[in-house]
C-alpha cells in the first residue's frame, strides 16, 4: 500500500492531540507550537517526496533530468543547430563576396555567407548559414534574401535554390529527452543489434523517428531510415542523411555493411463527405486524419480502413461520414512511409 503524506491540517491536529488534547489548546502558546510543529513536519514530507520524485526520470525535473541524461546518454540534451543551404546571386565578373556578409528575408531573418565567393561570371553561388540557431532559420527554395550592406559589384538580391535552406533544428525539448532517457533503461545496448541503430539515428539533432531494416541488400546489410517531424518536409534532404550516416558509423560495428536513407514517401489521398458538411467539421477531420498518420503511421506498415474511420468519426462536430478512398487498408512497401495527402471533399 503506497505511503499517503499527511495534510498539513492533520499534521497541526497530530500535534495538538500530542501537546494537550485539542480543545484545551484554543487561546493558548500551545496552539501556536503545534501550528509551527504542524508546518515543519509537513515540509519535511514534501522534501520528502521532492527527494522520491528524483530517483525516476519519469518524474525527475528539469536540473536532474540533465544530470541523468549525461550520466546515461552518450549525447545529452541536444543542442540546436542552424539552418544552412544555397542560394543563387548575380553580379560582375570578378566580384568577391566575403564570408561573413549578412543577408536577410523580408521577416528580418538573419543569414551569413560562410566562405568567400569570387564571381568567374555574371552569377554564381553561395553557401549560406542562419545567424541564429533553430527552426527559423529554415527557408523554402525560391526565397528571395537581400543582403544587408551593399557588396561592391554583387547584386542586393539572393535567391535561395533547392533544396533550400534547412537542416535548423530547435534544441531539444526537456519532454524529448525525457523519452530517451527512460528509454536508456528500457532499451539495454547490445553492440549493433536493431535497437542500437535506432538510438544512434535518435542521437542526431533533429531526428525524431528512425526504423532499421535487416538484411535490407543481403546478408550482412542493415539499412537505417528516419525522418525529422519537426521540419516543413519530413523527409530528410541528401545532407541531413549525410550528417545521420557520419555519426552512425562512428557507432556502428564493422562487420556491417549500413544503408541510410530516407524513406519513400507515399501520400495517401482521401475521398470524403461528411456531415454535417461544414469548413469547422472538415478542418477537425483533417486534424484527426493527420493525427492519426502521426500516431500509427510506420515503414512498411498498414493503415487500416476502420482506424481512418475511427479518426473520422471522433472529429468534432461529425455525425456521419462516406469514405470514397482510399477503399479498404492501405499498404505500404518496406521502404515507404504513408503520409497525409490531403481530402478531395465530396
Amino acid at each position: 500500500m503506497p505511503f499517503e503524506t499527511p495534510t498539513l491540517p492533520a499534521l497541526i491536529a497530530r500535534s495538538q492531540s500530542d501537546l494537550a488534547g485539542g480543545s484545551a489548546l484554543v487561546r493558548s502558546d500551545a496552539e501556536v507550537l503545534a501550528r509551527v510543529l504542524g508546518a515543519a513536519a509537513y515540509g519535511r514530507y514534501g522534501h520528502q517526496q521532492y527527494i522520491a520524485d528524483q530517483i525516476l526520470p519519469d518524474t525527475a525535473d528539469e536540473e536532474t533530468l540533465l544530470r541523468m541524461a549525461h550520466a546515461r546518454l552518450k549525447r545529452g540534451r541536444l543542442e540546436a543547430v542552424k539552418a544552412s543551404g544555397p542560394a543563387a546571386f548575380t553580379g560582375g565578373a570578378s566580384a568577391l563576396l566575403d564570408a561573413g556578409a549578412l543577408l536577410q528575408r523580408d521577416d528580418k531573418v538573419l543569414f551569413r555567407v560562410r566562405a568567400s565567393v569570387k564571381l568567374t561570371g555574371t552569377a554564381g553561388s553561395v553557401v549560406l548559414e542562419a545567424l541564429e540557431a533553430g527552426e527559423l532559420g529554415n527557408t523554402p527554395a525560391g526565397t528571395q534574401l537581400r543582403l544587408v550592406s551593399p557588396v561592391l559589384g554583387v547584386n542586393e538580391v539572393f535567391t535561395v535554390t533547392a533544396p533550400g535552406i534547412t537542416g535548423g533544428t530547435e534544441q531539444e525539448s526537456i519532454e524529448t529527452l525525457r523519452g530517451r532517457v527512460i528509454r536508456s533503461y528500457r532499451v539495454i545496448p547490445h553492440g549493433g543489434n536493431k535497437s542500437d541503430y535506432e538510438t544512434w539515428a535518435l542521437e542526431v539533432a533533429g531526428v525524431t523517428r528512425a526504423w532499421v531494416v535487416r538484411q535490407w541488400l543481403g546478408p550482412g546489410t542493415v539499412a537505417v531510415f528516419f525522418v525529422r517531424d519537426g521540419d516543413v518536409n519530413l523527409i530528410p534532404n541528401a545532407e541531413a542523411i549525410a550528417t545521420v550516416a557520419a555519426y552512425i558509423e562512428q557507432e556502428r560495428p564493422v562487420t556491417a555493411e549500413v544503408y541510410v536513407s530516407a524513406p519513400a514517401e507515399r501520400l495517401v489521398a482521401y475521398q470524403l463527405s461528411v456531415t454535417p458538411d461544414s469548413s469547422a467539421v472538415r478542418r477537425a477531420v483533417e486534424a484527426a486524419l493527420i493525427d492519426l498518420h502521426n500516431r500509427e503511421s510506420d515503414l512498411g506498415g498498414v493503415l487500416l480502413a476502420t482506424h481512418i474511420s475511427e479518426a473520422i468519426s471522433a472529429a468534432t462536430g461529425e455525425t456521419d461520414h462516406k469514405v470514397l478512398a482510399p477503399l479498404g487498408d492501405v499498404s505500404a512497401a518496406r521502404n515507404e512511409l504513408l503520409t497525409y495527402g490531403g481530402v478531395n471533399w465530396v
